[in-house]
């Protein structure tokens, strides 16, 4: 399974809390108790956010955190990447490229368009898009319009 890390996901968490507020410095205390997260996980997490440069970190009483940052030009490329590393689905796709039959294979380059498509992916998306809610659609089945109904203990159709 392809998944990214818990961290990587509580870190979008944190950034679209604190772009939602981007004015004030909020400790990681506030933080963790707006996010229902652990303490000590928000602070490793603020710690690498601040690193990668995504995050300002104020010492000192009224200290805390705030995006470096506009939301609109955080993207969850960003995000992955300062949390995991760099996007490599597989061998072929890091720098090193220290795969056994880098120079024999014959799906290689592939792999490096799929990279390159889910790079894309995370880039064309910002914290700004993470905060806003979804847009309502009707779902379709075979074409049709369909809804829950008010119990969700059923379908019927969008008529």
């Amino acid at each position: 399974m392809l998944r990214i890390s818990k961290l990587t996901d509580y870190a979008t968490v944190i950034l679209s809390y604190l772009a939602v507020d981007p004015v004030n410095v909020l400790s990681a205390t506030s933080i963790a108790e707006a996010t229902h997260l652990a303490i000590p996980t928000v602070s490793k997490i603020l710690k690498i956010l601040s690193t990668a440069g995504l995050v300002h970190s104020f010492r000192g009483a009224g200290g805390g955190y705030q995006l470096a940052k506009p939301a609109s030009q955080i993207t969850l490329a960003h995000v992955v990447t300062a949390v995991e590393g760099n996007i490599a689905m597989t061998e072929c796709c890091t720098p090193n490229g220290a795969c056994m039959v880098d120079t024999l294979c014959s799906i290689k380059e592939n792999w490096q368009r799929v990279n390159h498509v889910i790079l894309q992916a995370l880039a064309s998306l910002t914290l700004s898009d993470m905060t806003q809610p979804l847009k309502q659609h009707t779902p379709l089945l075979h074409g049709i319009p369909i809804k829950a109904d008010s119990n969700m203990t059923g379908l019927r159709d969008g008529k």
